[in-house]
């Protein structure tokens, strides 16, 4: 009985890892802040992530400037955003 058991778990557990609820998708997404200049004072845009399906795809909003710091915000995976 215990034998049988464990086969039966042995098998359920093989047949979870390969389901493709398994294989994930998952890229890190970012928040790009935009300055004028090189003293980062004066904010001129952003350029904000957007979880596609299998995909981040990045918005600019502002003036594009070569000045820029980015903020790591969180994931894109299949099942949508996922926070911090």
């Amino acid at each position: 009985m215990a034998t049988r058991i464990l086969t039966s778990l042995a098998v359920a557990s093989l047949f979870l890892s390969a389901s493709p609820a398994s294989a994930s998708y998952r890229e890190a997404a970012y928040v790009t802040t935009l300055y004028s200049d090189a003293t980062y004072t004066a904010v001129v845009g952003h350029i904000y992530p957007e979880c596609g399906l299998n995909y981040v795809q990045y918005h600019l909003v502002g003036t594009y400037t070569y000045y820029t710091t980015d903020e790591f915000v969180g994931y894109c995976t299949e099942n949508g955003w996922e926070p911090l």
